[in-house]
């Protein structure tokens, strides 16, 4: 394909439309709602209304779904942690490492067949695969409700883990086939705060299932707890059906018209690379003869490490002390860390995608980590002083959209390549993660991890060096000028130059 190349930086233009694309949406005029949002920065300033009335389809069908599947996978995920505290493990008996390994199981299934998922999802409808996986784990926790033995929650959280796989990456690889580049880092900002509050929302259904419900027809507080979450996570996977769309190059969704479909597909010419018509042969060479791979799976792994201390750790640190905190306490103050997590996350987003500088706030949530991590290590602090580590490990919340966000930025030419990268990274990054909360976290240790929080104390000061050696590749691959779609992209789409801000 020969073409002329144009030089585009992110933070200020957009690939040219056809004209008579634009003119066909001449008549759009913003709403309140959009006029609102304009002016909180959701959409710049100078976007034309056509265009703003289009993302605001996208929004409502993408990250509503988006968001309420991701609530739904954390949800059901997290509710094993708040049901081990509220009788299940009494009433199964899962004492010594039984919930660390049951954990693993999850992690094991979940990683295993999240790289070959996400890969096949690029040639296979996005908006029937994940509504129908979501249908599967949904099932599979409500079969939790009815476990009279270790080995069906090993079975059941197995299969969770199986239908789970690539719902995050899934979500994450749609969202970078519809928005521009400066568009991605709010948006998975967005939708990764559901995970978050998906897991503040365990903590309080649990509390509330074990006050109000248990004991209600013979069952247990901890097993209404997997029953309301099947009720909460089936009826939002059938809603997936019908409003989240597959990408762009492939079949209209049905919220959009035929000229809103082909706006949609040309403000993203030069810019974002649709998935390949057929499997590539040379995926794999393209994928490992690159950077992006090597550091942004070992820069997510890194960060798996450093979320660990505030979740399970936290929720057992608190069992232990249940002579000082009630089973809604135990349940509830874990949360905390949580609304600190959705707090920074959002902004994080905003400030990346204004400044076009996904670097700037990974620097800065990184050091309320590192002082978070000492004051555990630490220890002697005070029963306030631990606390406050354990909130303060909730700044790394936003790492995770921060870094794949600037993953799906930064491979936006190579679709095959973003869906390959991003999965790894979520697949590698989870399955160490499984395996080291094992040793570091084990449940016999609580309520002092000390070995656990001293080697997230030097993985936290990793995560700054690994920030700054991503910047520099980065920097040196604009310089370079790579960052374009591929030459062999089937749409026949003008390559351009994408120039990030450093």
């Amino acid at each position: 394909m020969v073409a002329d190349t144009k030089e585009l930086e992110i933070g200020n233009g957009a690939a040219s439309l056809d004209t008579s694309v634009v003119s066909a949406h001449a008549h759009v005029r913003d709403n309140a709602w959009i006029k609102l949002m304009t002016k909180l920065r959701w959409y710049p300033q100078d976007m034309p209304s056509e265009e703003k009335s289009l993302i605001l389809k996208l929004d409502l069908s993408i990250l509503i779904f988006g968001c309420l599947s991701f609530f739904t996978k954390y949800l059901d995920q997290q509710s094993l942690t708040n049901a081990y505290v509220s009788g299940m493990k009494e009433d199964l008996g899962l004492y010594g490492k039984e919930i660390n390994y049951l954990t693993a199981t999850f992690w094991a299934s979940y990683c295993t067949f999240m790289i070959p998922a996400c890969y096949f999802l690029t040639h296979y409808p996005a908006n029937l695969v994940l509504p129908i996986l979501e249908v599967g784990w949904g099932f599979s926790t409500f079969g939790l409700a009815w476990a009279q033995n270790v080995d069906t929650v090993y079975a059941m959280r197995f299969l969770t883990g199986l239908f789970e796989c690539c719902s995050f990456t899934g979500t994450i690889y749609v969202i970078g086939s519809w928005y521009k580049p400066t568009e991605v880092g709010r948006r998975v900002a967005l939708f990764f705060i559901a995970s978050p509050l998906g897991t503040m929302f365990a903590g309080y259904l649990q509390a509330a299932a074990y006050t109000n419900l248990n004991g209600v027809h013979g069952l247990a507080g901890w097993r209404w707890l997997f029953i309301v979450d099947a009720i909460i996570t089936i009826p939002i996977s059938l809603l997936g059906f019908f409003v989240f769309p597959d990408v762009p190059s492939r079949k209209k969704p049905r919220f959009l018209t035929t000229s809103d479909h082909t706006f949609a597909q040309k403000r993203l010419a030069g810019l974002t690379a649709p998935p390949q018509l057929r499997l590539s042969r040379n995926i794999f060479r393209r994928v490992f003869s690159n950077w992006h791979w090597y550091i942004f799976v070992l820069q997510w792994t890194i960060m798996d490490q450093n979320f660990l201390p505030g979740g399970q750790p936290f929720s057992l640190y608190l069992k232990a002390k249940s002579n000082i905190y009630s089973v809604v306490q135990i349940n509830t103050i874990p949360t905390i860390v949580t609304a600190v997590s959705v707090v920074i996350a959002i902004t994080a987003g905003i400030v990346a995608d204004r400044t076009g500088r996904f670097w700037l706030p990974s620097y800065l949530i990184t050091l309320p980590l590192i002082v978070g991590t000492s004051l555990l290590v630490a220890w002697d602090v005070g029963e306030s002083g631990r606390l406050a580590g354990f909130i303060l490990t909730g700044f790394e919340g936003a790492m995770s959209p921060l870094t794949m966000g600037w993953a799906t930025v930064t491979m936006a030419g190579d679709a095959e390549e973003r869906a390959v990268v991003t999965a790894s990274m979520n697949a590698i990054g989870q399955g160490i993660m499984a395996g080291t909360q094992v040793a570091q976290y084990s449940a016999t240790s609580a309520p002092n991890f000390h070995s656990g929080f001293s080697s997230n104390l030097a993985t936290s000061i990793l995560q700054l060096a690994l920030i700054t050696v991503i910047l520099w590749l980065s920097k040196r691959d604009k310089e370079r000028g790579v960052n374009h779609p591929r030459d062999d992209d089937p749409s026949n789409i003008e390559p351009v130059v994408v120039v990030e801000k450093l």
